[in-house]
């Protein structure tokens, strides 16, 4: 979609650029025993757990290969496995004592869109695979906590802010604690080892993927990205760009990480004095086109007193939301992908706009549309008003400048010196064609973002309007890629009303509303009403100025470049 998207903004973007001649006118060892080490670029490796040792202080992190700890099966067995069920303001959690692990996540106000689990709670674990595993590198040995007996301190529903799993690990205690936060989909972990020596850490493996709840299912996955912040730069790494042979290490410090699809997220934000030494990523061996799993860990030492504290975010892409919990979370969405230098800025300020509209009118987001759309051609009036009086000036100079060009075509000098002339008399540059069509280029980097916008904001998800189900998603009847083709029709009629005859720029007319409309037809229908509304919000202004040109006097050469009596009368 996105190659048809560029190819139509390409189209868009000539014809206006053209419309002045159409129309005339990545491993290094630690320093000291307990902070991670700083590498300066992405390492590649193909180990395991050892990806991360060269981040961890002192003692380094074994992979699963090594001897476990205390792994006894026959311990295992003795403690049943126990679901614990929390319940908050935005969502409802199950946890399992088996690696103190939440195996569901269901989002109490966001239904899915799934086919078979429409109008269910949004669910983000899939089904008997835990949302993250837990492992803890103690010397240089790694230990699952999921094969160890943990004990739930409380069982069945709880509506308490609070549950927590111990059990031991070599002799020692650990210990797993959630806070969980009242009105958000925030949850605060504390995992501990009283004991561990200096150089000891957590391993917490992000979700290997998420559950999609869109009735695009494939779309959906291809949105899956691991994303993180890293000294203060935000970067995102989709599954499919993750081998399955090759392990790809980010060194810390990082602020978080990140599993995301298209408009949901697992989030483990680190502590502000206890950042992730290390991030690895890893593809998982796949038959299908689209990677549907990546496996992903972060490492996070344990303080002195054995603890590692993180904050998980498991809900919503919301943009204020994230943006409230600081860290440039609201980035984990990288508007534009390799463009995003280009677009994020844009789409950050188009989506700031339309929150701060939906907040004060309170309007459906379909009117909200409505109104920046007509908003944006208001603003844009007087620059499009000198514009297109430019280029009507470019046309009644026409004639002079055709007559000149076919006197001196021998003599390019005398020619080019002959319409410098023209363009002096008539105060014009002869930059003006350009310079004219930019104002009309200028709501080209707002429909951009506003592609990007559409493709990945929840605040737009299943929001409907008038006779369309979801603003987010195509129209199913196709009227709003119809009313944008057939506006842009209407305004290049218009801009053909009292123009002089030109063969190329009536074909025109006709074929770009034609290849704009099949390229927008699948398009989010938000994105084609807004599209439509703003074509439509021109029309007056293009009408205004079709009468004014009709009513300017014909062009009459009395001199080849000297300008007619009747043009010098209008300059």
């Amino acid at each position: 979609m996105d190659k048809r998207f560029f190819l139509a903004l390409i189209l868009t973007a000539i014809v206006i650029v053209a419309t002045p001649w159409l129309f005339p006118g990545a491993n290094r060892r630690p320093a000291a025993p307990a902070t991670p080490a700083v590498a300066d670029s992405t390492r590649r490796t193909t180990g395991g757990d050892t990806a991360l040792r060269p981040t961890i202080a002192a003692a380094p992190v074994a992979s699963t290969a090594g001897a476990p700890i205390n792994s006894s099966t026959t311990a295992l067995t003795a403690v049943p496995v126990e679901t614990t069920t929390v319940r908050t303001a935005r969502s409802t959690y199950a946890i399992t004592s088996r690696g103190a692990a939440p195996v569901s996540v269901a989002l109490d106000s966001y239904p899915s869109r799934r086919p078979g689990r429409a109008g269910q709670k949004v669910e983000l674990v899939r089904p008997r695979t835990p949302l993250l595993r837990y492992r803890l590198a103690i010397g240089r040995d790694t230990m699952a906590l999921d094969t160890v007996p943990l004990r739930a301190e409380s069982r069945g529903e709880r509506s308490a802010p609070s549950v927590a799993y111990s059990g031991a690990v070599g002799g020692r205690p650990v210990r797993v604690d959630y806070a969980f936060a009242p009105d958000s989909f925030l949850v605060h972990v504390t995992a501990s080892a009283i004991g561990a020596p200096a150089g000891s850490a957590l391993l917490v493996d992000l979700p290997r993927t998420l559950w999609s709840n869109e009735p695009d299912s494939l779309d959906d996955m291809n949105h899956l990205a691991v994303s993180y912040r890293r000294k203060g730069e935000v970067k995102s790494v989709g599954f499919a760009k993750l081998d399955s042979t090759e392990v790809r290490g980010e060194a810390g410090p990082l602020d978080w990480a990140a599993t995301r699809n298209k408009y949901f997220l697992v989030a483990y934000r680190a502590a502000p004095k206890q950042p992730f030494a290390a991030l690895q990523m890893r593809g998982v061996p796949r038959t299908q086109k689209v990677a549907g799993e990546a496996a992903a860990t972060v490492a996070q030492p344990l303080a002195a007193d054995g603890t590692a504290r993180f904050d998980l975010y498991a809900g919503p892409q919301d943009f204020e939301r994230l943006q409230g919990l600081g860290a440039d979370l609201d980035q984990v969405n990288p508007y534009g992908g390799w463009l995003q230098g280009v677009v994020q800025p844009f789409a950050t300020i188009v989506m700031k706009a339309l929150l701060w509209m939906k907040r004060t009118t309170q309007l459906n987001y379909g009117w909200v549309l409505v109104l920046f759309g007509v908003l944006i051609r208001l603003a844009l009036w007087p620059l499009n008003q000198g514009a297109m009086r430019t280029s009507m000036k470019m046309q009644r100079l026409q004639p002079e400048l055709q007559a000149i060009q076919k006197k001196y075509s021998d003599d390019p000098k005398r020619q080019q010196e002959a319409i410098m002339k023209v363009y002096k008399d008539h105060g014009m540059s002869p930059l003006s064609p350009l310079m004219g069509c930019l104002p009309m280029l200028l709501p080209m980097p707002i429909l951009f973002a506003l592609y990007f916008v559409f493709q990945n904001t929840i605040e737009f998800r299943g929001v409907p309007f008038l006779w369309l189900p979801d603003i987010s998603l195509k129209d199913p009847y196709y009227i709003t890629p119809l009313l944008m083709g057939a506006s842009m029709f209407v305004m290049s009629w218009i801009g053909l009303k009292g123009a002089p005859p030109n063969p190329q720029a009536k074909m025109m007319s006709y074929m770009m509303p034609v290849m704009l409309t099949v390229l927008f037809l699948n398009f989010a229908s938000g994105l084609n009403l807004y599209y439509a509304v703003q074509n439509l919000a021109a029309l007056p202004q293009q009408w205004l100025l079709a009468r004014e040109r009709a009513k300017a006097p014909p062009v009459v050469v009395t001199s080849i470049g000297g300008p007619s009596p009747a043009v010098k009368r209008r300059s």
